[in-house]
C-alpha cells in the first residue's frame, strides 16, 4: 500500500515551518487511515478463518461422535464466544486505541530511515511553544521532513504482503464452506439444524443402521433375562461387512462382533447379539460402516408375575356343598362338573392379560366343545387347544387383575396366565395350574353272604355282611336275587352278573330285589357288622329244586352328571337250590372232612408232646449235640411250635362248624339237639381251646429272656391237659358222625324202597301195555 501525498502551494507570504509542518501532518494522517484500513481487513480476515475452522471443526466432531444436544450447544456456544472474542480484540479494541502523531511518525520513521528523525522531531516540537527551541532549526527540520513525505510507501509500514495472504487465506476458507454448503446443501441444512437447532436428525451417511424395539433409544427388557439385540443394515454400496456393539459396565466399554443372521435381502443385512441377564440399566452403541447409532439404553425392570390367586369353586348341586376358596397349588383337586371361579391378581399394572385353559378331555370346561388340535407337539393323548376363560386387552389404567369362571369342570384342565405389563413386557415363567377334576366314584360295595353257603333250601335264608361306602353319599342300596333254571358246579363264584337264560335247562324267573333299609340317604358309609347282619328271606322267590340262585348287591349315588346315577355291584354269589335233605348231606360231609384235619391237628401236637418223654436218638441226637443246644430245651421249642400251629388249624375249624350251624339256621335246619351238639359241643370248645389253651401252651414254650427255664415235666402237664380237652371235642364229633352214619343208612333204605316203588310201577303198567297189544 502506497500513500502519495500532496501539498498545495502554499502562498508566498506563508511562514514556511508551517507549511512544512502542515504537509508532515497532512501525510501522517493518511498513514492513520491506512492502519485502521489494515486494521478492519485484518480482522475481518481473521474472523472468516476462525468461522470456517469452527465450521470444519464442529462438522467433524458432530460427523464422528453425534453427541447429545447439550454437547453441540456447548460447542455452539464455545466457537460464538471465540468469535466474539476475536472481534472484541482484533477489531474492536484496536480501533478504539487512538493513533497519535508521534507514534506514527516513529512507525514511519522506521520504516524509512531517509527522514533521520526529523519527522518525529517536527512533530514534537512543532507548536510545543517552547521558548528554547530555534524557529530556524525547527524551520529547516520540518522542511527536509516536508521534502521526503512524498517518498512515504505505506505497505513498508503495515506488511502488505502479510495482509495479502491473510485475506486470501480468509477468501479459501469462506470458499471452502461455500462450496461445500452449494455441492451437498443437505450437509450443511444438517449442520445448521443439528448446531443452532438442536435437532436430533440424523447425518446422512452411505450407510443407514435400524435396531429393533427401541423407543427414543431405549428399550425396557426384564430384568435377568437374556436380551436379543436385532439391527438391520444398507447402504449406498451394499451393507457393511461387520457390525460392532459397545455396552458399557461398571469396568468400561467393552466391544463384541454382531453376527449376521441370514444373507441380505435387498440390500439389507440382518445382525444380532444377545446380551446375557441383564441385570441393570446397559448404556450401549451399535457402530458399522459410516453409521453410528449412540444414546441407546437398555432398561431392566422386572416383569409382571402373580402376586396371588383366588379360586373358589361350587361343585355340582346334587353333592349340596356351598362355595368352596380353595388354596392355590400346582395340582388343585376339584369335583367333577364343579364351577370354579378364578381371579389372578398381578404385582404390577398390567396392558393386557389372558387366562387360558387346556382340557385334557373333548368337553371344554367352559361348556363348549374343544376342538381337536391341526398339530399335536406334545406328547400323544394330550390336547394342545387352548380355549380363552378371560381377557383383559386393553386393562384399565392401573388394573392388575384378571377373573374368569370354567363353568362345568369334567376332565383334568391346565389353566395358563399370561400377563403383559405398562412396559410391554410379558411374565418371563409360564404361571400354570390344573385343575383335576375328581370323578364321583361308584359306591364300593363291601357285602358278602355269612358262612360263605354253596347251597340253600328253597325256604331258606341268607345273612348279608359287609360294608357300603360312597364318596360323597348314597341314595340307595339292594340286594338282587335272580333264580336260575340249570345246574352249576357247587360253590361257583362269579364275577358279575349273568345274564337270565344264560344257562340252558328251563325258564328263568324274573330277578327279585331286596331294599336295604340301614341306606336311608345321604350316609357315606353303612357297616352290616357280622355281630347283625342283614337277614334276606328266600321263601317269596318259590325257589325250584335243581337251580339255581344268583345273589348279588348293588348300591346308587346321587351323581346327575350322567343320564343315569353311579351304580356299584358286588361280586355275585352262585347257589345252588337243594332239598333239606341234601342240604343235611352236603354239611356232614364237611363235617366228616373237618373232623379229619382235627384229627391231624391233635397227631401232630402228640408227636410234639413224646419228643418231651422219650430220649432224642440217632439223626436228632447229633443235630442236637452239633448245634450246641440242649436236647430237652429244642424239645420244648418243637411242642410250642406244635403248639402254635394246633391253635391256627382249630381256629379255622371252629370257624366252619360255626359255619355249618349258620346255614342250619338259615335254612330252618338247626334243631335244638343240632344246636346243642354243633355249638355247644364242639364249636364254643373248640373256639376256647383256639383263643386259650393253645396259645398258652406255645407261650410257656417260648423261653424269656433273663427269665426262668421252661420245665419239660410241666409242659409235658399242660400238653397233657390240652390233649385232653381236645380229645373231648373229638369224642363229640365221633358221636355225631355215628347218628349222620344211622341216618344215612335210613336214607338208603328209603331211596331203595322209592327206588322199588318207581320200578314195580314201571313194570305194572308196561305189562297193562302189553295186555292191551294182545289180539
Amino acid at each position: 500500500m502506497s500513500l502519495v501525498l500532496h501539498q498545495p502551494d502554499a502562498p508566498a507570504d506563508a511562514d514556511p515551518a508551517a507549511a512544512a509542518v502542515s504537509a508532515v501532518r497532512r501525510m501522517l494522517g493518511g498513514v492513520r487511515r491506512a492502519a485502521r484500513t489494515w486494521i478492519w481487513v485484518e480482522s475481518l480476515a481473521w474472523l472468516v478463518i476462525a468461522a470456517a475452522a469452527s465450521f470444519w471443526a464442529s462438522l467433524a466432531f458432530d460427523w464422528c461422535v453425534e453427541p447429545p444436544g447439550w454437547v453441540r450447544a456447548a460447542a455452539v456456544t464455545v466457537a460464538l464466544g471465540g468469535l466474539v472474542w476475536l472481534v472484541a480484540t482484533k477489531l474492536i479494541g484496536r480501533l478504539a486505541v487512538p493513533l497519535a502523531d508521534a507514534s506514527l511518525a516513529i512507525a514511519v520513521e522506521r520504516s524509512h530511515p531517509g527522514f533521520r528523525d526529523s519527522l518525529s522531531t517536527t512533530i514534537a516540537l512543532a507548536g510545543s511553544g517552547r521558548d528554547d527551541v530555534d524557529t530556524r532549526l525547527l524551520a529547516r527540520t520540518a522542511a527536509e521532513a516536508a521534502a521526503l513525505v512524498d517518498a512515504v510507501d505505506t505497505a513498508r509500514i503495515f506488511r502488505r504482503r502479510r495482509l495479502v495472504s491473510l485475506a486470501l487465506a480468509a477468501a479459501a476458507a469462506a470458499a471452502t464452506v461455500g462450496l461445500l454448503v452449494a455441492a451437498r446443501p443437505a450437509i450443511g441444512q444438517t449442520w445448521a439444524r443439528r448446531m443452532f437447532g438442536l435437532s436430533a436428525v440424523a447425518w446422512p451417511r452411505r450407510t443407514a443402521l435400524d435396531v429393533e424395539g427401541f423407543v427414543a433409544g431405549v428399550r425396557t427388557v426384564a430384568r435377568g433375562s437374556d436380551v436379543e439385540l436385532v439391527v438391520h443394515a444398507r447402504g449406498s454400496s451394499g451393507p457393511p461387512a461387520a457390525v460392532d456393539l459397545r455396552t458399557r459396565s461398571e469396568a468400561g466399554w467393552t466391544s463384541a462382533r454382531m453376527g449376521m443372521r441370514g444373507a441380505a435381502e435387498d440390500g439389507v443385512q440382518t445382525f444380532v447379539h444377545v446380551v446375557r441377564s441383564v441385570a441393570g440399566d446397559v448404556p450401549l452403541e451399535i457402530r458399522g460402516g459410516d453409521a453410528r447409532l449412540r444414546d441407546l439404553r437398555l432398561h431392566a425392570v422386572d416383569p409382571p408375575a402373580v402376586d396371588a390367586f383366588a379360586i373358589r369353586c361350587l361343585p355340582p348341586a346334587y353333592l349340596g356343598a356351598g362355595l368352596r376358596v380353595l388354596p392355590a397349588a400346582r395340582t388343585i383337586p376339584v369335583p367333577a362338573g364343579s364351577r370354579v371361579e378364578i381371579t389372578c391378581t398381578a404385582t404390577k399394572p398390567l396392558r393386557s392379560a389372558r387366562l387360558v385353559c387346556r382340557s385334557s378331555g373333548a368337553a371344554a370346561p367352559h361348556g363348549g366343545t374343544i376342538p381337536a388340535p391341526v398339530a399335536a407337539p406334545e406328547s400323544a393323548g394330550e390336547s394342545t387347544a387352548e380355549t380363552t376363560v378371560a381377557t383383559l386387552d386393553p386393562a384399565a389404567a392401573g388394573a392388575r387383575a384378571v377373573s374368569g369362571t370354567l363353568v362345568d369342570v369334567r376332565a383334568d384342565t391346565a389353566v395358563i396366565v399370561r400377563l403383559v405389563d405398562t412396559d410391554g413386557l410379558a411374565n418371563r415363567d409360564t404361571v400354570a395350574f390344573t385343575l383335576v377334576a375328581v370323578a364321583d366314584e361308584s359306591p364300593r360295595v363291601g357285602l358278602r353272604i355269612v358262612g360263605g353257603p354253596t347251597a340253600v333250601t328253597p325256604r331258606g335264608r341268607i345273612m348279608i355282611e359287609g360294608s357300603i361306602s360312597d364318596d360323597h353319599g348314597l341314595t340307595g342300596a339292594a340286594i338282587t336275587l335272580r333264580p336260575v333254571a340249570g345246574q352249576l358246579r357247587q360253590g361257583t363264584r362269579e364275577a358279575g352278573p349273568r345274564s337270565v337264560g344264560s344257562a340252558g335247562g328251563g325258564a328263568d324267573a324274573a330277578p327279585a330285589t331286596v331294599p336295604i333299609g340301614r341306606v336311608r340317604g345321604g350316609e357315606t358309609v353303612v357297616d352290616i357288622a357280622a355281630a347283625d347282619p342283614l337277614p334276606v328271606p328266600l321263601d317269596a322267590l318259590r325257589l325250584v329244586v335243581g337251580g339255581r340262585l344268583l345273589v348279588a348287591a348293588e348300591a346308587r349315588d346321587g351323581c346327575t352328571l350322567a343320564a343315569v346315577p353311579n351304580i356299584g355291584t358286588s361280586d355275585t354269589w352262585t347257589l345252588d337250590v337243594v332239598t333239606p335233605e341234601a342240604l343235611r348231606a352236603l354239611l356232614e360231609a364237611r363235617e366228616i372232612l373237618l373232623r379229619r384235619r382235627f384229627e391231624a391237628a391233635i397227631e401232630d401236637l402228640v408227636r410234639a408232646r413224646e419228643r418231651l418223654t422219650t430220649p432224642q436218638r440217632g439223626t436228632e441226637a447229633a443235630a442236637a449235640d452239633q448245634s450246641g443246644t440242649d436236647p430237652a430245651m429244642a424239645a420244648v421249642t418243637r411242642c410250642g411250635e406244635a403248639a402254635t400251629r394246633a391253635a391256627g388249624e382249630t381256629g379255622e375249624i371252629a370257624g366252619a362248624f360255626r359255619g355249618i350251624g349258620l346255614e342250619l339256621a338259615n335254612n330252618l335246619l338247626l334243631s335244638a339237639e343240632l344246636e346243642s351238639r354243633l355249638v355247644v359241643g364242639i364249636t364254643r370248645p373248640l373256639a376256647a381251646i383256639a383263643a386259650v389253651d393253645l396259645p398258652d401252651l406255645a407261650k410257656a414254650c417260648r423261653p424269656t429272656p433273663g427269665g426262668p427255664v421252661a420245665d419239660p415235666a410241666a409242659i409235658v402237664g399242660r400238653a397233657d391237659a390240652v390233649l385232653g380237652r381236645m380229645r373231648e371235642v373229638l369224642a363229640k364229633m365221633l358221636e355225631a358222625e355215628s347218628v349222620n352214619e344211622v341216618v344215612e343208612r335210613l336214607r338208603s333204605m328209603l331211596r331203595r324202597q322209592e327206588q322199588i316203588r318207581a320200578e314195580t310201577l314201571e313194570t305194572q303198567k308196561r305189562q297193562s301195555r302189553e295186555a292191551l297189544e294182545r289180539p
